[in-house]
């Protein structure tokens, strides 16, 4: 992985990279149309909270009208799994 203070960090296709939740969003091109209802995620949220996360997210960084990055991921796999994360971080699970 290559960062600087500049620039996102540039990673290779395949690498793990621990990313804050806080700096991601959902991807406007997300392939779902049927949003997750709240039942669904309540049990994503339980399910992590005892199993952990099984399944890493697909993102990819966001960049701004430029083409320059805004700090910014969106999630284009794996949604339901980050609203669960928001919802226990929410309740104060993590």
């Amino acid at each position: 992985m290559t960062t600087t203070a500049d620039t996102a960090p540039t990673v290779e296709h395949g690498t793990t990279v621990f990313i804050p939740l806080n700096k991601l969003k959902k991807h406007p091109n997300n392939a779902r149309k049927t949003p997750h209802s709240e039942a669904s995620i309540g049990a994503k949220a339980a399910s992590i909270a005892a199993k952990g996360i099984l399944q890493n997210l697909v993102v990819e960084p966001e960049s701004n009208g430029k083409g320059e990055p805004t700090g910014f991921y969106l999630v284009s796999i794996g949604e339901g799994r980050r609203l669960a994360q928001m919802l226990r971080v929410k309740r104060k699970e993590c």
